[in-house]
């Protein structure tokens, strides 16, 4: 498959210009969405992840949108699963905006010959990185009570206190690449630096690795950025809560699946916790009334820990050209499954 004469093949056996359904585009300005139809792709937009009220496709929805389409583009809203896999046996590939891949069944693409790529990209760790940072200083210093808003209403200092990270223990849950770039950010602020992260024998220096009993009894903030898994899924729970520091900061730019939100929902109202800064939800886009936005110990923003100019067109850029790899064998693609190349000489590349 890893030549031009395999994208010939997709385009002369459908007799059509194969089909790109972008599910959810992710550069607002389409550059390399446009850079795809040049080289003779149909490419299908779909929803833009920056149109409000944003809306994310239903399986149904994908289903039908995607139908005789060879590939998908998108980035982790809508679930990729096997019934929908069964659904489009046109299906070839996967192009995924970000470098998670846990909204994808990759056990059904291998078994269903779909290559699957992501976009491991400097930008996301550096960006994430940042926005955690952020989000710890932010709570930390009482961004959120301390307004324009507040002083528009006469308010002036009160009973409130800000706090600071220097002789704080910040918690380090996944200590991967953007976990790495917290506490490299950190370094140097005078703050103690666990991190637990069960597939690791030593940390880097200046962190101590430890149990996640540890971690979580311990923490005064306490960060995730562990790649979500069956193992982590609801990791923070009602129980872990429970062992926490009643003063500690929990901080999500990971993903919703390593909390139990109805768990931090009650430790936040019933002051098990001191506060929570998050960019992801256990849905998303979250409802409007959700009481996470009227917890006067909350911060929240919607998902955008990676969402600036240069990286959402560096994440495009990377997406498509993984996209046109991974169909023309015209250079390299970050793929998650190669093994799926076996199951696909039974496949017609037709299919469509």
């Amino acid at each position: 498959m890893g030549n031009s004469k395999a994208f010939e093949e997709i385009a002369m056996s459908a007799q059509v210009l194969p089909s790109v359904l972008a599910f959810e585009r992710y550069d607002p300005t389409d550059a390399s969405l446009d850079w795809l139809r040049e080289r003779g792709v149909n490419v299908i937009f779909g929803n833009a992840l920056w149109e409000m009220p944003f809306k994310r496709f239903t399986e149904d929805e994908l289903i039908a949108k995607a139908h005789g389409c060879v590939a998908l583009m998108g980035a982790s809203g809508t679930r990729i699963n096997r019934r929908v896999m069964q659904a489009l046996p046109g299906l070839r590939y996967i192009s995924k905006y970000g470098i998670g891949v846990d909204s994808i069944d990759i056990d059904a693409a291998t078994e269903h010959g779909i290559l699957v790529s992501s976009t491991p990209n400097d930008f996301q760790i550096f960006t994430v990185s940042e926005h955690a940072v952020a989000l710890m200083l932010a709570v930390a210093k009482q961004l959120g009570t301390w307004t324009p808003e507040f002083m528009r209403r006469g308010g002036w200092r009160g009973l409130t206190h800000g706090a600071t990270l220097r002789g704080a223990t910040v918690g380090i849950l996944g200590l991967g690449r953007i976990g790495r770039g917290v506490a490299q950010r950190l370094s140097g602020w005078e703050a103690r630096i666990l991190a637990y992260d069960p597939f690791l024998k030593e940390a880097p220096p200046g962190i101590e690795l430890v149990d996640f009993s540890t971690l979580v009894e311990q923490s005064d903030f306490l960060t995730l950025h562990a790649t979500p898994s069956p193992d982590n899924h609801h990791i923070l729970n009602a129980a872990a809560f429970a062992k926490m520091k009643p003063s500690v900061i929990v901080v999500n730019t990971g993903r919703g699946s390593l909390i139990d939100y109805t768990a931090l929902r009650a430790a936040l109202a019933n002051g098990k916790i001191a506060g929570a800064a998050l960019d992801v939800f256990d849905q998303e886009p979250p409802k409007t009334d959700d009481p996470l936005f009227s917890l006067p110990n909350v911060l929240c923003t919607p998902h955008v820990a990676a969402w600036t100019t240069e990286g959402t067109q560096a994440i495009g850029w990377h997406a498509a050209k993984n996209l046109w790899a991974m169909m023309s064998g015209e250079g390299q693609a970050d793929i998650v499954n190669p093994q799926a190349r076996q199951g696909r000489s039974a496949v017609s590349l037709g299919g469509v």
